[in-house]
């Protein structure tokens, strides 16, 4: 409950900041005249980077198919969209242990492992930045912070994987699995083309690389778990992103709903089409979570 109301305080907070010198009438303006041919563009961007993550976690889970980690990929975001904290990864490794017929704690390893390429190659993202281009110096010292984190996280499972703990040697294993690594990359590619996407929709003067830098902005602002689908701090994220490049605050505002709009409203429909097709409900997801006995995992070797 104290979580809950402090991640919606700092998304209202956030939310102010970004918008607060926001205009309607500008904003209408802004609107009408979006290219939607682009915004097509974006959202079917959008829709790779997604199953960009489904085929690698099809590669680390060794059994099962694609459309089924697709649908949990979505359920899962769909879940973390509306609901506050995050919990859909609980739910995509419900879905994929129901599929594969094994322990839901079986899945755990995967998704550990998932977590750390996503921070391998954001870190790896965020040091060509510090070296292709200046960033203020509270940005730097971020983006600093990131790379340092990930990297003693990396080394602290490489070494603790060689230990006693089934879930860190499996995801250690799974961490250097060459195609599941690759694939994360193309997730984050095709984000950094979402963005781009919309910019060119919206008619900024900003290039490919400038798209990439703002992405990688929203994807730290949005690392803590907060409102439901970021509300907030995805605004205030966007708006810090594009304010490096000189755009009004009045323009990145405005452009903050719209790029929020538009990735986030396709997702919703797709992950709500994923749980009904996977006939979710709380009760299976609760009692899914809570298994009664420990098993050896059949996956990951």
């Amino acid at each position: 409950m104290f979580f809950g109301a402090l991640a919606l305080s700092l998304a209202t907070a956030a939310l102010y900041a970004a918008l607060r010198q926001f205009e309607w009438h500008a904003f209408r303006a802004q609107v009408h005249g979006l290219d939607w041919r682009w915004l097509v563009i974006a959202v079917a961007f959008d829709i790779a980077s997604y199953i960009a993550q489904a085929l690698r976690w099809r590669y680390l889970l060794g059994g099962a198919r694609l459309w089924q980690t697709t649908r949990a990929v979505y359920a899962g975001l769909f879940l973390n969209e509306v609901a506050p904290l995050r919990p859909g990864e609980a739910v995509r490794a419900f879905l994929a242990a129901r599929d594969l017929r094994v322990n839901v704690l079986s899945v755990a390893p995967t998704i550990l492992a998932e977590r750390f390429m996503d921070g391998v190659w954001l870190s790896a993202a965020l040091l060509a930045v510090l070296m292709a281009a200046p960033l203020p110096a509270s940005l730097t010292r971020v983006a600093w912070a990131v790379v340092g984190t990930v990297a003693a996280a990396v080394a602290a499972l490489v070494m603790l994987g060689r230990g006693r703990f089934a879930i860190l040697r499996q995801a250690r294993s799974a961490l250097f699995r060459a195609p599941a690594f690759a694939v994360s990359g193309l997730f984050l590619f095709a984000q950094g083309l979402a963005f781009w996407s919309v910019m060119r929709a919206s008619h900024l003067a900003l290039g490919l690389a400038a798209a990439f830098v703002v992405m990688l902005v929203v994807r730290v602002g949005t690392l803590i778990p907060g409102a439901p689908a970021n509300l907030g701090t995805h605004q205030f994220s966007t708006v810090l992103g594009l304010s490096l490049f000189g755009v009004p605050q009045r323009d990145a505002a405005g452009f903050s709903l719209v790029v929020f709009v538009v990735l986030t409203a396709p997702l919703l429909m797709i992950g709500f089409a994923a749980c009904v097709n996977a006939g979710l409900n709380w009760k299976s997801v609760r009692a899914a979570s809570r298994p009664l006995e420990p098993v050896k995992s059949p996956l990951l070797g």
